[in-house]
Formats: structure tokens, sequence, C-alpha cells
């Protein structure tokens, strides 16, 4: 054996246990021989066994985090540089982080400044309504005995419901809101010391979605937040988020908005999702989305229009046609129909999906498919971050998301799937 080879094998041995390591060191960030659980009571020696991460590169209001996911908690550490500063931190500064998962959905962690009884937390589920809080007792929170002394340590402990969770794969992420993420892949501890066996988490590969108005074949896919508030929209809620993916074809999309009716907006109630973009390459064009009657009738001036509570069905046309159809079961061979489209309006979010046929918008576009094969989709109405897959294949192909993802690995312990 040559002592080239030795000196190689040495090298990738050495190299694999350092990222062992420090993948053991993300997924579970705690020492399994002295941690023995978080309680949020104000003596933070429990959090000496926990990995801290310093943030003063983001913000000059923390100085460190930390975050452990133990069983039915997501705890969260931070260290202040003075009183209440964690609520001017952020990419806005203004107190709002995140608890990030694999599958880049957000739970926004909003912090307000509570005075000399420490910062006020809110969480809400989006999918839900399900308001946390510190005032409702639905969210632990504890300061250190010094808080409130100047010049004294300014320590804060967050204990959040594993339920409140939107839906993940493995591992959950943790930083700002828009803004940079701080600790990444973190998984359930509850199990190290147990031996518990890790077990393959969900994941959705796009094969089986089908748009038809039910929305739950898009759970567990891959999302892109979709901006539309720079501070964060709504307080504690998160903006929009949407996926993408391209199969035999044709190009299927979903979109999520929440209280997107409270915010300041013309276009709400289901009308944010009627102006859809389409870029084929370096060429981008319009979908025209016409609602369908009861008995098949097209109204080509419903995009305008605010939608009631209850699901809705669209065509999707292009936005250059005659517009000469006056039924579904009847297309004009002045217009070209390209897909269909479903909206439903509810209390606490709209949602839409839709698909389109990528070849027939390219011929109609006067676009090649050669660039067809790169599509980005943009909601108008909603925000400029674009929603992008290729174009013309036979099986399903990723969003690429324009937010980082933590991808981590597909195993857990103690996993909580989310329905």
């Amino acid at each position: 054996m040559s002592k080239r080879f030795v000196n190689s094998a040495v090298r990738l041995l050495s190299g694999v246990a350092a990222a062992v390591f420090v993948a053991s060191h993300l997924m579970f960030p705690v020492s399994a021989d002295s941690y023995s659980g978080i309680s949020i009571d104000g003596d933070f020696s429990d959090w000496d066994s926990v990995v801290k991460y310093d943030a003063l590169g983001n913000t000059s209001f923390v100085n460190q985090v930390a975050m452990v996911w133990d069983g039915d908690w997501v705890y969260i550490y931070l260290d202040e540089v003075q009183q209440n500063s964690a609520t001017w931190s952020g990419a806005k500064t203004d107190g709002k982080f995140v608890i990030k998962t694999d599958l880049n959905q957000d739970l926004v962690v909003a912090l307000y400044n509570n005075g000399a009884n420490g910062n006020r937390v809110e969480v809400t589920q989006p999918d839900s309504d399900l308001y946390l809080s510190d005032t409702n007792g639905k969210v632990k929170v504890a300061f250190n005995s010094d808080y409130s002394t100047w010049g004294e340590p300014s320590l804060m402990e967050i204990a959040i419901p594993a339920d409140a969770l939107p839906q993940y794969s493995s591992t959950i992420s943790f930083g700002y809101y828009l803004g940079n993420i701080l600790i990444s892949d973190v998984a359930d501890s509850s199990g190290l010391s147990g031996g518990a066996t890790p077990t393959p988490g969900p994941h959705n590969d796009g094969s089986g979605i089908v748009i038809d108005g039910e929305y739950h074949d898009w759970d567990y896919y891959p999302v892109t937040t979709i901006e539309y508030d720079t501070a964060g929209t709504n307080n504690s809620h998160p903006d929009a988020r949407g996926s993408i993916l391209s199969r035999d074809g044709k190009a299927y999309v979903h979109c999520v908005t929440n209280y997107f009716a409270e915010q300041d907006t013309g276009f709400r109630y289901g009308a944010e999702f009627l102006e859809v973009i389409v870029h084929l390459g370096d060429t981008f064009t319009m979908l025209k989305a016409v609602k369908i009657g009861p008995n098949g009738g097209l109204d080509w001036k419903a995009e305008y229009n605010s939608q009631p509570y209850g699901e809705h069905h669209f065509a999707l046309f292009y936005s250059g046609d005659a517009e000469l159809s006056t039924n579904i079961n009847n297309i004009s061979q002045y217009d070209t129909y390209l897909g269909d489209m479903y909206i439903e309006v509810g209390e606490y979010q709209n949602q839409t999906e839709f698909w389109f046929d990528v070849e027939k918008l390219a011929e109609r576009a006067n676009v090649s498919l050669t660039e067809a094969t790169n599509i980005r989709v943009r909601f108008h109405r909603i925000g400029r971050e674009t929603l992008r897959c290729s174009g013309i294949s036979t099986g399903p192909a990723f969003v690429a998301l324009l937010s980082t993802v933590a991808v981590g690995s597909y195993l857990t312990i103690n996993r909580r799937k989310k329905a």
C-alpha cells in the first residue's frame, strides 16, 4: 500500500469524521452527558450544555442565540446587548425572528417591548390562526434576575409548542424573519440519549399533485416566501408562500396568502392571485384568469373583482386573446385556453392552485421550446419574488427556491408529523 494512498485515506476519513461531528452538532446542539432539559424559570444554568451562536455579525442588538427542539417544545435563548434590545433587531429592526423548517415554511416569532417586564412574544400558526403568546399562557417566557438592571446581562428564554411548527421533514432553523439564519438544521433531541432509531421524514416529490381545488397534495412540498410587506406582513403573520413544479409539459403552481384582506392593497379576497406573470426564458407574458360560472359561462372581467368566501373556478387564457369565448365548453378559435385555476377564499388564509400548458403558451407567445425550459412565475399583486422550475419534462421538476432552504437530513428522532 503506497504512502500516498494512506495519506489520502487519512484525509478522507478525517473529513468524514469532521462532517459527521458538524452535522451532529447542528442537528443536536446539546451535550448528551450534561443536558437534562430546559426549564423556563429564569435560571439559565440549564443552557450551559447548549451550543450558543454569535449574532453580533448580523445585528448590534443581540449577542448570542441558541435553540433546542426537545419533544413537545422548541426552546430559544437570546442574550441581548441591553434590556429589550432584541425588539429592535432583525432584518427590518422590528424584533421579528423566525423558525424556518427544512421545507422553507416560516413560523414568525415576534418580540415586542414590554418595558421593565421584558419582551412580549407572539406567534401565530398561519394555517390555523392558532394564536400563541406569553400573555395568554400559550408561550413560556422568562428572564434572568438582573434583566432590568442596567449594565447586567439581559438573558431571555422562550418555549414554543412544537405543535405550532408549520410543515417540516426533519429539521428546523432559527434566525431573523426575511433575514439571516443564525442556527441551521436542528432536529428533535428528545430521544438523543434514549437510543431511539431515526425514522424517515415526510417528503413530497410532486408526482401526486393534481389541480382540482383540493390542496392537501401540496403538503410537504418545498415553498418560496413571497414578500409583500417589507416589515413582515401583519405583525406576527408570515408573508405569502408559493410552490411550482413542471410535469409532462405542464407547469403546476400553488400559492397561499395569510390575512391578505387586512393588508393595504386594493386587491384582496382571492383577487391577489389573478394577475399571473410567466417568464419563459427572457420573454414574459401574462395569463388571463376568466371565471367559470355554474353552467360553464365565462366572465372575462372577474379578474378585477374580489371573491366571496368559498371555492372558485377559473380558466386561464393568453392575455392577448380576443375574449370572444362565452362558455368553457365552446372555445373560440381566436382564444387560447391554457389551463385551470382554483381559488379558495377562507377566514384565515386564501390559496390558489393552477396549471398551464407550457408548450401551448410558448407557441402563442412566439417563444422557442428551448427558452421555455426555464419557467418563472410571479404574482404581480403579491410580491416581486418568482417561483422557478424547468419547463418541458416527463417527470416532476422541483421548485428552485429564492430563499435559502435548510436541506438537512430526512431523518429525525420522535418526529411529529403535521397533518
